[in-house]
């Protein structure tokens, strides 16, 4: 799938980018961000243009994400049975507790940190009612970062732009696991002392 993606993106370029990168934000699992690394590196090779490649992802990632938030909203909580059933159900939890935790800054930090539960957020805070305002602010605040960094990576690493896709991936599933554990140890240790206060 993803051969026949790089295979498309040849030949196509922006169509293929705007698309994956849109529906990625909509939780399918495609790869925006390989594709973004490697538009830096085909920009800087003078094979694309820089200037395009940049507006494309960007409004792409946005219009993606308002999205997902529009559908969230919409959707209520029919949407949230309906997404705890499915693929992107293991996420609902991690997101909503990232949303509690953080709020507005839980969006900018999953454009571009935690960018593997960004789309589960994109609907989550859509069907918590979060400001609409506010998400968009922050959304674009995070895809401006997000584009940004991996536009730069591509452009600056175009020799090796692979390898380097593969080693963020990586590590953006570690500080995932790291920051959703953290939150969860927050909650269990109020929750022991609440337990030891009812006690005493």
């Amino acid at each position: 799938m993803i051969d026949l993606l790089l295979e498309l993106f040849t030949q196509y370029g922006l169509v293929i980018l705007a698309g994956t990168i849109y529906l990625a934000a909509l939780g399918a699992p495609l790869p925006g961000t390989v594709l973004l690394v490697l538009s830096g590196a085909f920009a800087a090779s003078g094979e694309m243009d820089l200037v395009s490649v940049i507006a494309t992802a960007y409004f792409s990632a946005v219009a993606g994400d308002i999205t997902g938030f529009t559908i969230g909203y919409k959707g209520g909580a029919w949407l949230q049975k309906k997404l705890a059933r499915s693929k992107l159900g293991a996420q609902i939890g991690k997101a909503e507790a990232f949303m509690t935790q953080w709020g507005g800054v839980g969006v900018f930090l999953s454009r571009w940190l935690v960018a593997p539960i960004g789309p589960t957020i994109n609907y989550v805070a859509g069907i918590g009612r979060f400001s609409w305002r506010k998400f968009v602010l922050w959304d674009l605040l995070g895809e401006t970062i997000w584009v940004a960094v991996y536009m730069t990576i591509g452009v600056v690493f175009s020799a090796s732009a692979l390898a380097l896709v593969d080693m963020i991936a990586s590590a953006s599933w570690v500080l995932l696991g790291a920051l959703v554990m953290w939150v969860m140890g927050k909650r269990l240790i109020k929750v022991i002392r609440k337990a030891r206060q009812a006690v005493a």
